[in-house]
């Protein structure tokens, strides 16, 4: 038959199988020193990189053991140990065989009842089913020596895949073939044996008009004539192609059906070619040889890698450049590289025909976050319209191997990660690799906000940690930086990412175990651009504690302190108010639901502060006997805080504070502080009375019954409550309308710098 424009070629490709391939020897299994030996099973796969699975599983496996040339033993289902399937195997001597998807137990215990000898065993066949082959998959190994070994499980079919290669449209609607075996030996033999021949035929659904992998199977066979014949409509025109197979097919092994047609207006060619080893079909060479680098005449610097067939280049994570010269007939033309990881481009070349097909190809640095993969770089030969698949190299970028975990990333490339907030404590893990080791830089005058620890469950793996600085003066949102380097243990191959965060901090004293912040909350409690920041504290700039600075700053100064709380779960302050002489707070509702205690403990904070538990607060107010705030003193903790039980009082108070047409006298707020850590500052305690109806804040004509907010999931909390003849400190979680002034501490961080 002759054929104009089409080409259809059958190619083999020799599937690498581990180290087996398509031989038949026996693995050796090392028997071990216990009483059981676990052999592990592995399916050698035909998997492409489009993730193509031929669906056998090792799950349906069965394993017999033969000693002294007879079955002995029957293993009826694999076990998951160590996330492999095997068998636990009794025996230390003998030949084990595994088949799989091939033979039922019930025929398996038969053989073995009836003592079946392994000459016998290894004759045994397989037919088809109907007129398919089966799929199956079967191995063996010696037992022998020490230890835990694994049988390579080998296909007991060849698998064919079907490429199409064509200007204009090729729809594929059968591929018969005849003169193919209707059976095999359930294990592989030097010898194939002569089972009968017969005609396989298959109509897809859909014709077949691209790649398909897996559209046949066969067993293996030798010195048979088989013909493949293909019905095919192309550019809307039915036709008929036919092709001799190679000889000899062997089990366990990849063949390529190609079909393809070029612009030439010429014959048919009708052609079988061998195809290189590999564990899968590439790409089937359609106009001439393939395309491959041309070593000798390419500069591919060190760790560079080119694959034996040379159609592969592995380039590592770093950035690299290089040279890429090209072994190929026809001039190529470069095709546009998808890629922004890679920069390829085509440079003048000395020498000949072969320097037009040279290339200059730039990596950028793979970051941990970038992963590993493959880019096709397409040529399109010159005189042909199409780009057709198989004229490729392959780049293999290899992934970082340091693995990043935790918010803090670096994809894309990205040498920077900027948290844009405030952030403290672990900010992400780097686990390295053997010869890898981790450090970090600060730009001069940068404080050493970072550190880094070992992980306790891996010395690989390194924390970051961010740290805080108690009132530091620089804390006023600034941006702050670090470089994380990473690099081999003799410095070389460096790698730099820089960290940063906003850096805020508000300003605190240490109570009993806690950082307490000076001041209560104001405007939006959770923003801190709204707070009084350590970078613009009053007190401290005016070089005075708190309390005293509430004795000596202006009246408009201490009414900005003073006259703020808060309601429900919106974080937006109130401030005190004049409405028609009585003093409110600006937006108060009856209607509030949410109950501040109640509430998570950062849940109106700043990101690194929230409030103190119950139980702190106790560590300050929860004395043996009353505490009068009206007067300065010292009461006894019931529970003392690491032995330390004292706590001392000054109480002062404010006269001269107006708030609109009402004078506020008798405004009250106390310092407390221990004894035993003198070196502190008191926490000083401020702030307007507690509201909860529309009388407003005066009680017991005094406006000084502040109630605290504090994180206490069951609703309890702290007041001040009485008159300014008699003000103690009460236990009382109030309600849900109640109004309380906030303040925070700062949340426990592992890491604080910049102390004496």
């Amino acid at each position: 038959m002759k054929m104009k424009r089409h080409i259809i070629t059958a190619i083999v490709s020799a599937a690498a199988i581990l180290a087996t391939s398509c031989t038949d020897d026996k693995e050796q299994i090392p028997a071990g020193n216990d009483k059981s030996t676990f052999v592990n099973l592995t399916l050698a796969a035909y998997e492409s990189a489009d993730g193509f699975d031929d669906n056998l599983t090792l799950q349906a496996a069965h394993a017999c053991l033969f000693e002294d040339g007879f079955m002995t033993e029957v293993y009826e289902t694999p076990v998951l140990e160590g996330g492999s399937y095997g068998f636990r195997v009794g025996k230390k001597t003998g030949t084990l065989y595994v088949v799989a998807d091939a033979i039922d137990m019930e025929t398996l215990n038969g053989l073995r009842d009836r003592g079946i000898g392994e000459d016998e065993w290894l004759g045994l066949t397989i037919g088809s089913n109907g007129n398919l082959p089966r799929r199956f998959a079967s191995g063996r190994a010696e037992l022998s020596g020490n230890g835990v070994g694994t049988i390579a499980m080998t296909r007991g079919t060849a698998r064919f895949d079907l490429h199409v290669r064509a200007v204009g449209t090729i729809e594929i609607e059968s591929l018969t073939l005849t003169g193919v075996a209707t059976g095999t030996k359930l294990f592989d033999s030097a010898h194939t044996p002569e089972i009968g021949l017969g005609e396989i035929t298959i109509r897809p659904s859909e014709p077949y008009s691209e790649d398909t992998r897996g559209v046949a199977y066969l067993y293996e066979q030798t010195t048979h004539e088989t013909v493949l014949t293909v019905e095919a409509v192309i550019d809307g025109r039915k036709e008929e192609l036919s092709v001799g197979l190679p000889p000899a097919i062997r089990r366990n092994c990849i063949y390529v059906i190609s079909i393809t047609r070029d612009v030439a207006e010429s014959d048919a060619v009708l052609s079988v070619d061998p195809w290189e080893a590999g564990e899968d079909t590439e790409v089937v060479p359609g106009f001439g040889s393939t395309i491959r680098v041309d070593d000798a005449a390419s500069e591919l610097p060190a760790g560079v890698v080119l694959s034996d067939d040379r159609t592969m280049i592995t380039m590592p994570y770093g950035a690299a450049e290089l040279v890429m010269a090209l072994d190929c007939d026809s001039e190529l033309e470069l095709q546009e590289v998808a890629d922004r990881n890679l920069s390829v481009e085509h440079i003048a070349g000395e020498g000949g025909p072969a320097a037009k097909n040279v290339f200059r190809i730039s990596k950028r640095h793979f970051t941990p976050d970038m992963p590993a993969g493959d880019v096709d770089v397409l040529f399109r030969r010159k005189g042909l319209n199409n780009v057709y698949a198989e004229d490729r190299i392959t780049l293999r970028l290899e992934a970082n191997p340091t693995v990043i975990e935790g918010e803090m990333s670096f994809a894309d490339g990205a040498v920077a990660y900027d948290f844009g907030r405030y952030v403290d404590n672990e900010l992400g893990r780097f686990t390295l690799p053997q010869g890898k080791n981790m450090s970090v830089e600060f730009a001069d005058g940068e404080d050493p906000w970072v550190k880094l620890v070992p992980a306790d469950d891996n010395d690989r793996t390194i924390r970051v940690l961010g740290g805080w600085k108690p009132n530091d003066p620089t804390a006023d949102g600034r941006t702050q930086s670090a470089t994380l380097v990473i690099c081999n243990d003799d410095g070389s191959q460096r790698e730099e990412y820089t960290v940063s965060r906003r850096n805020y901090g508000l300003p605190v004293t240490w109570f009993h175990g806690v950082w307490w912040c000076k001041y209560n909350a104001r405007g939006n409690s959770r923003d801190f651009d709204d707070q009084i920041l350590s970078s613009s504290d009053p007190a401290a700039a005016a070089g005075k504690r708190v309390i005293d600075y509430l004795r000596d700053c202006s009246p408009e100064e201490f009414y900005d302190l003073w006259g703020w709380a808060y309601q429900g779960d919106s974080g937006q302050g109130m401030r005190v108010i004049d409405d028609n002489g009585k003093l409110v707070m600006e937006g108060f509702s009856t209607d509030s639901k949410s109950h501040i205690n109640k509430l998570p403990s950062d849940a109106l904070s700043p990101e690194g502060y929230e409030l103190p538990s119950m139980e702190e607060f106790n560590r300050m107010f929860d004395a043996t006997d009353y505490v009068w705030i009206m007067w300065s003193g010292t009461h006894t903790l019931r529970t003392p805080w690491e032995g330390h039980s004292s706590v001392k009082r000054e109480q002062r108070r404010r006269n001269d504070i107006t708030v609109g047409t009402v004078a506020a006298t008798d405004l009250l707020y106390t310092g407390m502080w221990s004894p035993d850590f003198s070196e502190y500052e008191p926490v000083t305690w401020y702030g307007p009375g507690a509201q909860w109806n529309s009388d407003g804040i005066m009680h017991s004509n005094h406006y000084n019954n502040i109630l605290f907010a504090v994180h206490s999931p069951e609703g309890s909390g702290w007041y001040f409550n009485g008159s300014m003849a008699g003000l103690y400190l009460t236990k009382n979680g109030a309600g849900t309308k109640d109004t309380r002034i906030l303040r925070f501490k700062k949340s426990p961080v592992e890491y604080i710098y910049g102390m004496e």
